[in-house]
């Protein structure tokens, strides 16, 4: 009768459990809010990066809305960086944006090469842009006909790229920015009823290309159609490559709410099918945070968030080449926003800007190297860590702007550019607390961590170190907090950042 009633509950657990391994999402809010939102491994990676690159690097002026800006006649002044002007005076006005396409040859592109780099750099997840605003799709489409496998380059960079991530076993991510591209070229008046948009751009008689040959490319569509290429581009990505992490630019939320029910069950369910932890963010409020990682552009938060959040920053000094702009970001302002980033929960991506060629820039290749230098000898402060119970201390205050729509949740871009070593940022990991000070503060200098008098005054402290420094330093628990002195010498990379080791009792 026992052996009865226990093989009569194994079936009935087993069946349970088949049914919860079967269970589908469904294009319904309630359903996909099951899905968590922030895997470990996301929370655990820290650093990301992936690259902007496209049919506008062959002009590679001004920014990566190049192809938009070219016909944009009443904005040259603005956001446009006389682009309108560049082009009329550098090609004229017949040459149209896909006759840049034939001229995008990639001849030097390598995936093993660019996925070194990012590798050494320190990112435990790497990927590649699928779609900016302008249309042209980097793998083999059949939804899309301008795509890069079967014009341009003939490459399908997404698989490449994919191929040479998944080898290393690390992550691998794509963004999409192509829920703006309705909205992208500018558009005859009137002419088809779509959500009304703050950067649509219309004219009478635009220089758009009219012809049904470029339909698709340009955007001369249906809303309906629009939406249905929108939802066919991500079902491919998630078909052939199922990425860890689908990005997602700004003006999803123009994108039918359906649609983008339909999507995130496709990718969700597609993960599940081969047992992923998939993540997905939300610029805006076009997913729900219950479900997506809310991210916001170059910026930080005020105070550690309960929940984890990303944020993106270019290496080079757009997110598209510029070639009358070739500097990148000092790689220790990226190391101190990235130990800023950190220390609230957040989660940091940088973008590459590679040359139509297929090479990245001396410049920004340097940057990734030095910040690839800091984490190999850091970076245990920096990978696998949570926040503190506080995230620092300093007189460089993020001060919230209420007025920045931008990013929709308040972010912070103010003050990024001011960290220094007086600013503190704190990470942990176990019974380890690390003290990131961002900046070398000079020889047998004092500092308080002041945490330690506060949230923290209660843990017991069994030792100080500093990370990649051999020197035995003072320390001392006091009644304003934990006092640490800095090393004789600079520790290697030090100007950057230098990390005091905390060992807990």
């Amino acid at each position: 009768m026992k052996n009865r009633l226990l093989i009569g509950l194994v079936a009935i657990f087993s069946a349970l459990t088949l049914s919860n391994a079967q269970e589908k999402f469904k294009p319904e809010w309630e359903s996909l809010k099951k899905h968590n939102a922030a895997p470990e491994w996301f929370a655990d990676a820290k650093l990301g990066v992936y690259f902007h690159w496209g049919v506008y690097n062959v002009p590679a002026n001004g920014n990566e809305w190049y192809g938009r800006f070219m016909y944009e006649k009443d904005r040259q002044k603005s956001w446009g960086k006389d682009i309108y002007d560049y082009h009329t005076k550098t090609y004229g006005r017949d040459v149209d944006y896909h006759d840049f396409i034939p001229q995008w040859k990639a001849e030097k592109f390598s995936a093993e090469r660019w996925v070194d780099m990012f590798q050494n750099m320190g990112a435990k997840f790497i990927g590649t842009i699928a779609e900016h605003h302008d249309g042209f799709s980097l793998w083999e489409s059949k939804v899309n006909p301008w795509n890069s496998f079967d014009k341009g380059p003939g490459i399908d960079v997404v698989k490449e790229i994919g191929q040479e991530v998944k080898k290393r076993d690390l992550k691998f991510m794509t963004t999409f920015h192509h829920g703006f591209h309705m909205h992208f070229y500018p558009k005859k008046e009137n002419s088809f009823l779509r959500p009304l948009s703050m950067h649509a751009a219309t004219y009478k008689n635009p220089e758009v290309p009219q012809g049904e040959k470029y339909r698709i490319l340009y955007g001369n569509t249906t809303y309906k159609e629009e939406c249905d290429i929108w939802l066919g581009k991500l079902n491919e990505v998630i078909e052939s490559s199922c990425p860890d992490y689908i990005w997602m630019d700004f003006a999803q939320g123009y994108i039918r709410e359906d649609y983008r029910m339909q999507f995130l069950a496709n990718y969700f369910n597609k993960a599940k099918e081969l047992n992923k932890d998939v993540v997905v963010n939300t610029k805006g409020a076009f997913f729900p945070t219950n479900l997506a990682v809310v991210n916001v552009e170059r910026a930080t938060m005020e105070d550690i968030t309960d929940e984890v959040w990303v944020t993106d920053f270019q290496l080079g000094s757009s997110w598209g080449y510029n070639k009358d702009k070739r500097t990148a970001v000092d790689p220790k302002k990226l190391i101190r926003i990235l130990a800023e980033v950190i220390s609230k929960n957040g989660v940091m991506i940088l973008a590459a800007a590679p040359m139509a060629e297929g090479v990245i820039p001396v410049e920004q290749a340097k940057t990734m190297a030095e910040i690839g230098a800091w984490l190999q000898l850091y970076g245990e402060s920096v990978y696998n860590t949570r926040p503190f119970v506080e995230f620092g201390q300093g007189p460089t205050k993020m001060r919230r702007n209420p007025e920045d729509e931008w990013n929709d949740y308040g972010a912070i871009k103010a003050g990024l550019n001011d960290l220094n070593s007086e600013d503190v940022r704190y990470t942990k990991n176990s019974k380890n607390v690390y003290a990131i000070q961002l900046g070398w503060p000079g020889s047998k200098k004092e500092i308080v961590l002041k945490t330690f008098a506060g949230k923290g005054k209660d843990l017991k402290v069994k030792s100080v170190s500093v990370l990649g420094s051999k020197e035995r330093i003072s320390w001392k628990k006091k009644n304003e907090g934990l006092v640490v002195t800095s090393p004789i010498n600079k520790p290697a990379e030090g100007d950057a950042a230098i990390v005091y080791k905390i060992k807990l009792k």
